[in-house]
Order: structure tokens, then sequence, then C-alpha cells
């Protein structure tokens, strides 16, 4: 692919501004433990009230996890959950299937602006890059995930359940790729498939499709930073459920979350190519989505909101996973905060659970 500029639209030169400084690369066999620096008192605080029940909306809070320049400074769980338990991502493999495009795009054998293989009608637009960045234009209705109302109900559960990409691919171009944002668990199990098209092409048979592509999810991403529980979720017909189905501990996700703070470098060694996650971190048709990742952005009129609802830093931007699963990024603070737990999936929630962070984002020192 000759093009290395991924990050190209309305907002792309404004996105070489968003910076932030990379600490010390941490080892991937074994993060270090540090000292908290900021206010540690306040976090603390955050996490009795998390548990304490007085904030309900929260939910229940399975994790907290907190790097600082590739270290753990703050570490605490809920009940039946540790260091080495797995949680669900939901959709934060969203992020995880960016990360797998952007190697694939590394190695030479995907470009993301030629129009996909795997659809019935190509439209010249439909490519990579609109999948990620949920401009694909296909007549998708994510919804609330009710089965009679919900394409990724249907996918994961009902008619689609046995290929997720071909019931997205047989989707009605409602309007013109790049023109429209649209919340689509689909587009990122189209896109998951797509690639593995790309990396195994002939392979059909379905378990050969799962295991070669868990293999190679395994040996590129997940052994490189030293995530030794991950698990990525399969489908009927081979396919990485790219769009939500990625188990690992809270710490295996703040090693992936780490890996996008170092802008895609790995024990000094870059993993994603260069202006990957620059691609990630710019936004397109919304102010508060890049390509697999959400942006934080001034308060929007407008639903979909910013996780930390306009008060920033606003070069963060998350990994977020249905029920309040979070993997934040902070740049300029040198930090990577998870969250797992058990909310409800409404934007009551996900304003309580926002305002919860900030609070203790606030907490850490610049």
């Amino acid at each position: 692919m000759k093009r290395r500029d991924f990050a190209i639209g309305a907002s792309a030169l404004a996105a070489s501004a968003l910076g932030g400084t990379c600490g010390s690369v941490a080892d991937a066999a074994d993060l270090a433990v540090a000292p908290f620096r900021g206010r540690q008192d306040l976090v603390e605080r955050a996490w009795r009230e998390a548990m304490s029940g007085t904030r309900p909306v929260l939910g229940r809070s399975d994790a907290l996890l907190i790097l600082q320049e590739g270290r753990i400074t703050f570490e605490r769980y809920g009940a039946d959950h540790g260091p080495n338990v797995r949680h669900v991502s939901w959709s934060m493999a969203k992020s995880f299937t960016h990360a797998l495009v952007g190697i694939g795009v590394g190695d030479g054998v995907v470009d993301i602006d030629r129009p996909l293989s795997l659809v019935s009608h190509p439209d010249p637009g439909l490519t990579l890059r609109r999948l990620l960045n949920l401009t694909d234009g296909l007549d998708w209705h994510e919804a609330s995930y009710e089965p009679e109302k919900s394409d990724a109900a249907r996918m994961l559960y009902g008619p689609g359940r046995l290929d997720g990409a071909a019931y997205t691919a047989a989707m009605h171009q409602a309007v013109k790729p790049g023109t429209r944002f649209n919340y689509s668990t689909g587009a990122f199990q189209l896109a998951a498939a797509e690639l593995a098209a790309h990396l195994f092409p002939g392979l059909t048979d379905p378990r050969a499709k799962r295991k070669a592509m868990a293999d190679w999810i395994d040996r590129r991403l997940f052994k490189p930073l030293g995530m030794t529980t991950a698990l990525a979720e399969f489908d009927a017909a081979g396919t990485f459920v790219g769009g939500s189905l990625v188990y690992a501990s809270a710490r295996d996700f703040a090693r992936f979350g780490e890996l996008y703070r170092q802008d895609g470098m790995v024990d000094g060694r870059r993993l994603l190519p260069e202006g990957w996650v620059r691609f990630a971190r710019t936004p397109t048709v919304s102010p508060v989505y890049g390509a697999g990742f959400w942006l934080e952005a001034p308060l929007q009129p407008t639903a979909p909101q910013p996780l930390l609802r306009g008060h920033g830093p606003m070069d963060a931007f998350s990994a977020q996973g249905h029920q309040g699963q979070v993997i934040l990024i902070l740049p300029s603070r040198n930090a990577v905060v998870v969250r797992l737990g058990l909310a409800a999936d409404d934007p009551s929630a996900w304003t309580e659970l926002g305002g919860w962070l900030h609070q203790v984002v606030d907490a850490i020192d610049a």
C-alpha cells in the first residue's frame, strides 16, 4: 500500500496536533508496579463509591486498573474477579480488529482503500476504511439489542449467527459510503472476514479458517504484547467475531491500551504501521469516533456523546464495550485506565460512568 497517511478526511490536518507524550515501554512479559502519581485517595474514593452501591446506575464494578508510563499504579477487583480472570470485551473487540487490520496493512497484504471483496453489491467506496470508521452506508440497525429490532442481536444470536460477515454483506447500501456515521457491530465482523480473506486466500473450511486466524492473532498481536489470557471468539463460519468477542484479563486489556498510547510500538519495535494510531484518533463524519476508537470532543448536542462528557482531556480516546467496558487511553497523562463491569447499556448509565471515570482521570498527574 503506497499511502501511509491513513488519517485522511476533513479533520486529518487537525489530527497532527493530537500529540501526546510516551513514557518508557513496559516489559511485555510482566507489567511492573510503581507508586501512583497523583491523588490516589481520590481514586480509592471513586472505587469505594462504585463498590458501595451508592451509585446504582454504575452497576457492578469488576475491575479498575491504571497504568502510568506502562506500570501498574492502581489495581482493584470486585467479587469473583482478579488479575487472571478473563472478562468479555463486547465492543472493545472493535478496537482489536482495528489493530489486526493495521498489522495486515503493515505486512502489505491489505489496502484499506480497495473495494471490499466479500459483498455482492460492490460500491467502489465500500472499503475497509469505511468499515473501520463506521461510515459504510449499509442499512444496518444496531438498535438496543432487542432481537426483534437489532441487527447486532440477529447477527450474533439469530439468523446471522452461523456467518455474521455474510449476514452483514447482504445488507442494502442505504447511503453513499463515507457520508453517514452509523454504529455497526456487523461492520467489524465484515472487516475481520475481509482481513482473513486477504491473509488466507482460498481457505474455506471453517475449522481451518478458525485455526489459521486464531494462530495469526496470537502470534502477531497477543504474544508480542504479553497478553497471556486473551482469547478471540469465532463464529460457525470460522470468522473472528471482530465486533464483539475478545476475552482477557484487565491487565491484558491494559497492555492493549498501552500499545495505542505508545503509538503502535512495543518493546522498542513498531507493531502497528506508522500513522495507524493517528488514523484511529482522527474523526470523520462523527466528531466522537475515529476508526475503531471513541474520541473526546466538546459536549455534543446530539448522540453519541463523548465518554468524559466534554471535560477532557481532549486527547483521550477509548475502546468501549456493551454494559460499561472501557479501555481509556490518556496520552497527555502517560496513562491507560481499564474499567470492567456490568451496567445497563443506556445513555443514563454511560453518563454516570463517564462522570465517575472523569473523577479517576482528574486524580492522575499529567
